[in-house]
């Protein structure tokens, strides 16, 4: 199988919602209750990609990976750093999300998204990037650490009725150029 990535379109937003439910429920099921697993929504995840892609950030960018048969099997989004968490990142963006179906992984498909998303943010002059993950997912945190990611900040929140802690990589980026 053969996976393009490419910048992601209005027409992948029922793909995107699809993967990003999916994602989560493969990625999770080791961490999270079966019942919060349950309560995940595609409808829901249709209207934050529909809100993602209908009001775009520049210096954002959401890349989908689509298998030949032209299924989204993942995607990542990342861009300017957000309010929330800001003095914890400490950097100047964030990857938002990123996800792929088991099927795909261990493909050298997480790095090429990676890989777009870090290459387009040096483009626009950032310098640093960190995205949170859930502190028991060891798979993402190896492949974080892989591709440099440095360990740092915690946070414990409440996730669909379930105490979680984050754990914060943070990425240097090199000068565009």
């Amino acid at each position: 199988m053969t996976i393009r990535i490419r910048d992601a379109v209005e027409a992948d937003v029922e793909g995107i919602a699809r993967a990003h439910v999916q994602g989560w429920r493969e990625s999770y099921k080791s961490f999270l209750s079966p019942e919060a697993l349950a309560g995940l929504s595609v409808e829901e995840r249709v209207q934050l990609w529909q809100r993602a892609l209908a009001e775009p950030e520049p210096r954002a960018r959401l890349l989908v990976a689509e298998a030949d048969d032209g299924e989204i099997v993942g995607f990542i989004r990342g861009g300017p750093i957000r309010g929330q968490g800001v003095d914890l990142l400490g950097t100047d963006a964030e990857i938002y999300a990123i996800y792929l179906l088991d099927k795909v992984k261990r493909q050298g498909i997480g790095r090429r998204l990676m890989a777009g998303v870090f290459d387009h943010l040096a483009a626009h002059g950032i310098r640093s990037v960190a995205l949170w993950v859930l502190k028991d997912n060891l798979p993402a945190r190896h492949f974080y650490e892989s591709l440099g990611g440095t360990s740092g900040a915690e946070q414990s929140f409440d996730l669909r009725g379930q105490m979680v802690t984050e754990v914060a990589y943070r990425f240097e980026l090199p000068p565009e150029g």
